[in-house]
């Protein structure tokens, strides 16, 4: 069994699930039909894994990658697989499996959950019947409280389920709004960096969200609509310690307002290929386990 479980968004990193994709995944004759923007090019998406990976390994961080042989005759789980993020919510204790929205990737969460079991990490549950759930809709807020973004790929049942299963280890769970149309989870909007420092989209995040944090004792960096943001995922970011991040490649007005917010830069990741299948760095990012913070 390797080391497991979290309770925040930005205490040290020490494990992630990634999954680097076969040659299959490349060149999709209508990307729009995969939930993708562009054709993947599958050479230079291996050559971003590798040094992606390696980025993660010189910090310490464990990288373990999903099992990608097939289950059965269905191979649509190989086209967004690549955006581990999604496919779980890792607890304490354990991980609750997701339930995708789109039936497209439903098929995914059965490869994330033979990993885990190869891995010998505990599923604790996975979301079921109406039930709907992404992992980028669940955020640690604090070691007892979780919030969960409701609205466009997690609904209330599948809240419902993951606020039962996190009762059981002390741990609440609040809904928040999560409506935009220019990102499709919580965490396209807001990033939580530190125990009382949040980023958010501020012009597309629900105005709710962001009183929630300010009531809750965090100062809140305001991330505008840029291009580096809209169009290259600058604010699709991954939290490898308090207040230190592996960002995307060749954003530097964001870099610039990372730096002021009092955020080091570790990485800056070259992602043209994850962009291209609507993604960005932190999607494709599952993480397993962080250092428990002092009052777990």
């Amino acid at each position: 069994m390797i080391p497991y479980g979290l309770n925040s968004e930005y205490a040290q990193l020490t494990g992630v699930l990634l999954y680097p994709p076969g040659p299959e995944v490349a060149n999709h004759p209508d990307p729009a039909a995969i939930q993708q923007l562009r054709p993947i090019n599958h050479d230079l998406m291996q050559q971003e894994y590798v040094a992606a990976m390696a980025a993660f390994a010189r910090r310490g961080i464990r990288v373990e990658t999903i099992d990608g042989t097939p289950l059965g005759d269905d191979r649509e789980y190989r086209y967004n697989m690549m955006y581990c993020r999604d496919l779980f919510f890792m607890t304490p204790r354990g991980a609750i499996m997701a339930a995708m929205a789109n039936p497209t990737r439903r098929g995914e969460v059965r490869y994330a959950a033979r990993t885990m079991e190869r891995l010998g990490l505990p599923i604790l549950h996975a979301v079921g019947g109406d039930g709907r759930f992404e992992g980028a809709d669940a955020l640690w807020l604090r070691e007892d409280l979780v919030i969960v973004g409701v609205g466009n790929r997690t609904n209330r049942t599948g809240f419902d389920q993951i606020a039962s299963v996190l009762s059981c280890q002390g741990v609440g769970c609040i809904p928040l709004p999560s409506v935009q149309t220019k990102t499709q989870h919580l965490l396209g909007s807001l990033q939580i960096v530190d125990r009382d420092l949040a980023l958010v989209r501020e012009e597309i995040i629900d105005p709710e969200v962001t009183r929630f944090l300010q009531d809750q004792g965090f100062t809140v960096t305001g991330i505008g609509e840029s291009r580096e943001v809209r169009e290259l995922q600058a604010m699709n970011i991954v939290v490898i310690a308090p207040r230190t991040i592996f960002m995307t490649a060749g954003c530097p007005a964001t870099r610039e307002i990372y730096q002021r917010a009092g955020l080091a830069v570790a990485a800056e990741l070259e992602i043209s290929q994850l962009i291209n299948g609507a993604g960005g760095l932190a999607c494709a990012t599952g993480i397993i386990a962080r250092a428990r913070t002092a009052d777990d």
